[in-house]
């Protein structure tokens, strides 16, 4: 299968002549589940979420301690204990009025910086991306479009999913890139993290940031994929008409430090080529550039057991369902019990 990277393809190109740097890593899916450590640390989140990353419980009270506790990880890089979710998408058919989670084919996070000029995040650190924001660049990509392919194609006009078949959607966001350099989070995950003064994805690499946040961190797009997209009717788990995404850090903030500030690569090619691979443990080497085995690597890292969230955060059904769960601290959490002494 040949893997689309249109948008970052689109992205490389804009920063390739420019001095930067760049680390791609990919992920599958750990987990849908309707929690939020960043903005629902106490209780079940509004919507249900998409989770990639470190295998820590997902439940509300996920803390930094238990991500670099975890065992196993969706995704290719062993340092890498961090988390990043998104609104979990829909098919949604009009006929049965049934609501099916679309399957993600798999995500990448892009961290672009510029070496010895980045400070890491610190311990614990989180942040929000919405796509309400212009400079979140929250896009769908849509491969050889055709018309939909099932039985009823009737959906509202939506912002961000197309009504036609694709090969592949490929969708993005980008989160803020300066920090206020206090706070490791903010009541709304946004408030401490800025983006740079400019306006466009290169400025935001290299552009200054505003005097209120005025410490640099390393740029992070999340991209996450839908192969075979069927078109029709698609949502997000909140219903809204473009999405949001948050990180949750799980990073060794000095380890990450070092990498910042002595990795470089020509990272701005005409692909998603460049790793700093003799600094990180990628699970899936040697890496090789459009790689069309990515998937299939992937697979094969998965926790294992995989995650059961059903059994250890909440029972509430999220696939194949009538109504999407959703509510702010409504429904109930499994009670775990207190951890053995």
């Amino acid at each position: 299968m040949k893997l689309f990277i249109g948008l970052g393809f689109l992205f490389v190109n804009q920063v390739c002549n420019v001095q930067a740097t760049s680390i791609k890593m990919d992920f599958l899916p750990l987990a849908n589940v309707r929690t939020d450590p960043v903005l629902n640390p106490t209780c079940l989140s509004d919507h249900v979420h998409t989770f990639y990353g470190v295998n820590a419980s997902l439940r509300p009270e996920t803390k930094y301690e238990d991500m670099r506790n975890a065992k196993g990880n969706s995704g290719n890089v062993e340092e890498n204990k961090s988390l990043y979710w998104h609104p979990t998408i829909y098919m949604y058919d009009p006929d049965s009025g049934k609501y099916t989670i679309a399957p993600i084919g798999f995500a990448s996070a892009y961290y672009v910086f510029r070496t010895g000029q980045v400070t890491a995040f610190p311990n614990g650190f989180q942040m929000i991306a919405t796509g309400k924001n212009q400079k979140a660049n929250a896009e769908a990509g849509c491969v050889d479009p055709s018309p939909c392919r099932r039985a009823n194609c009737n959906a509202p006009n939506h912002a961000f999913f197309p009504r036609t078949a694709c090969s592949e959607l490929e969708m993005e966001i980008t989160f803020p890139s300066c920090w206020n350099g206090v706070n490791l989070t903010s009541p709304n995950g946004m408030d401490h993290v800025a983006y740079s003064v400019e306006n466009d994805e290169v400025d935001d690499v290299l552009g200054a940031c505003p005097s209120s946040h005025p410490v640099r961190i390393p740029h992070v797009e999340l991209f996450f994929r839908i192969f075979d997209y069927k078109g029709g009717a698609y949502v997000f788990s909140d219903f809204e008409q473009t999405p949001h995404a948050d990180y949750f850090s799980g990073w060794n903030e000095t380890f990450l430090q070092s990498v910042l500030d002595t990795c470089q690569n020509p990272s701005m090619e005409s692909g998603p080529d460049s790793w700093c691979e003799n600094f990180l443990t990628f699970r899936d080497a040697p890496k090789i550039a459009e790689d069309d085995l990515i998937m299939q690597k992937l697979a094969n890292l998965q926790p294992d057991p995989p995650l059961d969230t059903l059994a250890t955060v909440t029972s509430e059904l999220v696939d194949k369902v009538q109504i999407i769960p959703s509510g702010k601290c409504t429904g109930t959490i499994i009670d775990v019990g207190s951890p053995s002494p």
